[in-house]
């Protein structure tokens, strides 16, 4: 028979109203919450990154394959080159990567009744995923390809619908300006979809057209674009997979350039969201910590002719730590059990009711985004459990220093 932890469920079982009772009460309400806001802290976080990462991805692929530039964030080549079937296999075939397609850049003026705006066309063809998803939602209609000539089509932003006091439907005029050429340019574009991300940087700077209207306007061949995009199955693999290509199927001029590169001050911003998150779970851990271990300074302290009678009896002081150990760690995962049962709870109503909104314009998303996976709360229960059980050692210490004698008298 473990006696200590009999002992120690004796302990949790006694109806008798004491002062300590009431601190456990309320070290448990303590690693209740501190273990929420861990786990809310953590999905909210990690929403927040993925969330972002995608609408990048989405519009921009995880790679993107062009010639040298030195400048990466302006996405425009000075010169196009021809597209390559054999690379677009090659690059199709690596494990890793889910698609690939050729696109064309070219900076314009979009001219309405109203207002103008500038804006890169950014040219795509008919393999072109148009599917809406959670990061950038297209809606209306996509580009008509089969068109003989080239479709005379654009899909714009939301933003800049608004901007342009138009709808889908109607037409734009957009004005082509090269510096080669001594007038602009124009053509009459019907808007025949639009798309929204909530990120300035895309929503404000970029519309689809057929890639096909960018090669007659700039008065290149065919085949000519001004790079690939690649999409990955994990972002994370991003720089590996790109060296790897680069490596076996491109030739000088050709590089590759993912969007870190692209957008640096976005993803190192992201970057930044992991220090506030370690210092939320750093700070919750401790004030889960300091409350237990207090509670169970206060609970050894009203027991303490109880020790001393243990003590007499001849109990050793290692057994006797663990009694108050054992009902340490069951007030413990009490804590924790419900913390965790309110922060998945919380995590998983803001999830599916977006019930806590956000400026559009200043976080890139309308809602408060969650991404919580089930090893997060794993983590943060063993971590909380295995750190607070690791500090309320020093507590029970105290039973060591606990004279029998004076034990016995105390009251």
């Amino acid at each position: 028979m473990n006696l200590p932890f009999f002992i120690a469920k004796r302990l949790a079982s006694s109806k008798s109203a004491t002062f300590s009772k009431f601190i456990i009460r309320l070290a448990t309400v303590a690693t209740s919450l501190s273990v929420a806001v861990m786990i809310i802290a953590v999905a909210v976080v990690f929403g927040f990154k993925e969330t972002v990462k995608d609408k990048l991805f989405v519009f921009l692929g995880n790679v993107q394959i062009a010639p040298f530039n030195p400048n990466p964030t302006t996405i425009i080549t000075p010169e196009p080159f021809d597209l390559d079937e054999k690379i677009i296999k090659q690059v199709k075939s690596e494990p890793g990567v889910v698609s690939i397609f050729p696109f064309a850049v070219k900076p314009a003026i979009l001219n309405s009744p109203v207002t103008m705006q500038g804006i890169k066309l950014k040219g795509v063809d008919h393999t072109y995923n148009w599917q809406s998803t959670d990061a950038i939602n297209f809606t209306g209609a996509v580009i008509d390809y089969k068109k003989p000539d080239y479709s005379a089509e654009i899909v714009v932003s939301e933003t800049v619908l608004n901007k342009l006091q138009q709808k889908i439907g109607d037409t734009l005029v957009a004005m082509f300006i090269d510096p080669q050429q001594e007038f602009p340019r124009m053509r009459k574009l019907k808007i025949v979809g639009s798309y929204h991300s909530g990120m300035e940087e895309v929503d404000d700077r970029f519309a689809f057209c057929d890639i096909r209207l960018l090669r007659r306007i700039s008065n290149w061949g065919d085949k000519s674009i001004n790079g690939y995009q690649v999409a990955l199955k994990d972002y994370t693999q991003a720089d590996t997979i790109a060296n790897r290509i680069y490596q076996k199927y491109l030739q000088p001029p050709m590089d590759r350039t993912t969007t870190q590169e692209v957008y640096p001050n976005i993803f190192n911003w992201l970057e930044l969201m992991n220090t506030n998150a370690y210092i939320i779970l750093a700070i919750m851990a401790i004030v889960a910590v300091i409350n237990m271990s207090t509670a169970l300074l206060i609970f050894i302290m009203e027991r303490t002719n109880m020790v001393g009678t243990l003590k007499a009896l001849g109990m050793p002081t290692s057994e006797m730590q663990k009694i108050f150990l054992y009902h340490a760690t069951k007030v413990a995962l009490k804590g924790i059990l419900i913390g965790t049962a309110i922060g998945v709870g919380f995590c998983v109503f803001q999830y599916y009711t977006h019930a806590i909104g956000l400026d559009e314009g200043t976080y890139y998303m309308q809602y408060v985004p969650i991404k919580l996976a089930a090893w997060h709360v794993i983590l943060i229960d063993i971590a909380t459990l295995a750190f607070g059980m690791l500090v309320m050692l020093i507590p029970s210490l105290m039973v060591r220093t606990i004279n029998i004698v004076k034990a016995l008298r105390f009251k």
